[in-house]
């Protein structure tokens, strides 16, 4: 199972509309990633990957795109995405939807994406279902939460994972610290990071290792 870069994707899509003008804003992002983790899990190896986004007065699109390598699949990850924020009594409020989808599985997952944010603290929760139509194996249902904190150089998130799955519930906590800079009209970001309190029907996961993760990448105006 395969979702964005990260989940400050989807939020920095959304709270970028909040105050935005009527006129639309299009903008496109480039960048290589060590190693592809998600909301604390690994979900592929090192990767390129691209994006589109689209803004107008609170409203928000966009599709990402990453060759994700995990598993020794050859294909690509695409990702689509949209939604609406707003700001109510100076809390940034977001819903949307983002369904992600692989060249070289049938299999997808779509989930409903609520978040809130004040000043440097967002809140994301994602409900979501895991579709297995192609692999056979059975669909289930999950949800994710993150509380995140984000200064000009340094972050934290720390999220929860369940998912419900036929033959037993699986579950985990992950942690992650990061530090982000610009150089010459690139973007830096080192996160380090690692699960916690993992359990499956089995019981607990021990064999949980901590990760390291570079990402560069770049924004352009269109």
């Amino acid at each position: 199972m395969k979702k964005l870069l990260a989940s400050s994707v989807l939020a920095a899509t959304a709270v970028a509309g909040f105050s935005a003008p009527a006129m639309a804003d299009v903008s496109a992002n480039v960048g290589f990633v060590s190693d592809y983790y998600f909301r604390g899990a690994n979900l592929g190896d090192a990767g390129m990957y691209g994006g589109v986004d689209y803004e107008a007065g609170g409203f928000y699109a966009g599709t990402w795109v990453i060759d994700d390598g995990t598993g020794g699949n050859d294909g690509l990850e695409y990702d689509l995405y949209f939604g609406y924020g707003a700001d109510v009594g100076g809390v940034s409020l977001y819903a949307g939807y983002s369904l992600y989808s692989y060249t070289y599985t049938g299999d997808n997952e779509g989930e409903f994406n609520l978040g809130a944010a004040v000043g440097p603290f967002a809140l994301d929760i994602a409900i979501g279902e895991d579709n297995n139509d192609d692999s056979g194996d059975p669909d289930f249902d999950y949800e994710f939460i993150s509380l995140s904190w984000s200064g000009e150089v340094f972050g934290a998130t720390v999220g929860r994972y369940e998912a419900d799955e036929d033959g037993g519930d699986f579950e985990y906590n992950y942690v992650e610290l990061s530090a982000s800079a610009e150089l010459s009209g690139f973007d830096f970001t080192a996160s380090i990071g690692t699960q916690f309190d993992a359990e499956d029907a089995s019981g607990d996961i021990n064999d949980l290792d901590g990760y390291m993760i570079l990402d560069v990448s770049k924004t352009f105006d269109l």
